[in-house]
Order: structure tokens, then C-alpha cells, then sequence
């Protein structure tokens, strides 16, 4: 049986999203992207936006990316890639990097190709959102979830929103006309006037 070819993820980054630094707020680096509320009470918003971005996908790249924790944090955190009922099959086989910022706390990105069907996406966005709540399992990683043909990065940082990414403004759009009152409310103004007086456009 042929394995899928390596997916180089620092190459992929450098060529369509060279701004953006994964220890870094996603919608506030790159200027083609949506942020979405969400909240505990409404985690199912989610997985519908994963669903809409990714259903059609034959493949995602699934990132993790993990700082070293004490051990009174790890006895309650997982990381993403042993967090039980997260996988419906185990991903077959992982790459990393050690990313070390110059002012920043250094982290591992370890990534995997995977279906997204493969991915049981409710309980990994239930176990991000319970990350600062009361519920377990809770995933000390931060996650991405990338469509390398579309060239999308999502990215739930917490219970409270999810962030969206693209290279080309027009693969966004029918996201943000089928979600729009979904927006973040603070940043509801300036994601509309993105899309409502901007042409087609590419990022890159």
C-alpha cells in the first residue's frame, strides 16, 4: 500500500502564507480571513464551519502545535494527537519542527495527513473549547486544520472564536455569505467591509 507523499508545512507556509507565524493571532497577520464566535454553549458552530471548509477535502493537514508543560498542567491537559476520541483511525504517520522564536517561548509543530473523515471533529473542537472550562478531555495544543489545494488554515483558539485564513479572498466568500452572523461582533465591521468592496483578489 503507497503512503502519501511528505507534506512539507514550513514549505507550504513560506509559499502562500509567508506573514504568518503559528505562535501568532491568525486573523490579525494575514489580511484574507474570517473570525467566527463561537462560545461553549455553541461548540456545533464548529464543526459546521469544518464541515463546510473541509467536507469535500480527500485530505487535510492536521497541526499541533505544543509547548512543554509542568507537570501540574499535564496531569490536566492532553495533546492533541493523545486525546482520546479525536481519531476514528489513527493518523498513519507524523512530521515535525522544533520552532524556536527569538522572543517567544519555544514549540513543536507536529502535523499528519489525514481524511477528514477520519476525524472525529466534534469532540476535538469540544475538547479545545474545554480547554479554559470545566470540561474534560481538554487539548493543551493549539490546532490547525489545513486544505493545502484551497489553501485554507482554520484555527479554534478557544472556546470563545475560531479563525479562518485563506490565500484568495473569493475562497472565503461563500463562507462568509453562508456564516455572516456568525462574526465576531468587535470585528464585524471590518470583516464585512472586506468582502463587501473588495473584488476577487489573491493574497499571495
Amino acid at each position: 500500500m503507497e503512503h502519501p507523499a511528505l507534506f512539507n508545512l514550513p514549505e507550504f507556509m513560506f509559499s502562500h502564507f509567508n506573514r504568518v507565524d503559528f505562535g501568532g493571532d491568525l486573523f490579525q497577520q494575514w489580511p484574507v480571513g474570517i473570525r467566527f464566535e463561537i462560545g461553549i454553549e455553541q461548540v456545533s458552530r464548529a464543526v459546521k464551519l469544518f464541515d463546510f471548509a473541509f467536507a469535500k477535502s480527500e485530505a487535510i493537514i492536521l497541526v499541533s502545535q505544543d509547548w512543554i508543560l509542568d507537570r501540574s498542567l499535564a496531569r490536566c491537559f492532553t495533546t492533541l494527537f493523545k486525546t482520546p476520541g479525536v481519531f476514528l483511525s489513527e493518523p498513519a504517520e507524523f512530521q515535525s519542527v522544533e520552532v524556536l522564536p527569538f522572543d517567544e517561548t519555544p514549540y513543536r509543530l507536529t502535523w499528519t495527513q489525514l481524511s477528514p473523515r477520519s476525524l472525529n471533529a466534534p469532540a476535538m473542537f469540544q475538547a479545545i473549547a474545554n480547554r479554559e472550562q470545566q470540561g474534560t478531555p481538554k487539548i493543551a495544543s493549539g490546532v490547525y486544520v489545513i486544505d493545502s489545494g484551497s489553501k485554507i488554515i482554520m484555527h479554534m483558539y478557544d472556546d470563545r472564536g475560531l479563525d479562518v485564513i485563506a490565500a484568495a479572498l473569493d475562497t472565503l466568500r461563500p463562507m462568509f455569505e453562508t456564516f455572516g452572523e456568525w462574526l465576531l461582533d468587535n470585528q464585524r465591521r471590518r470583516i464585512e467591509f472586506r468582502f463587501r468592496t473588495n473584488t476577487p483578489q489573491s493574497a499571495e
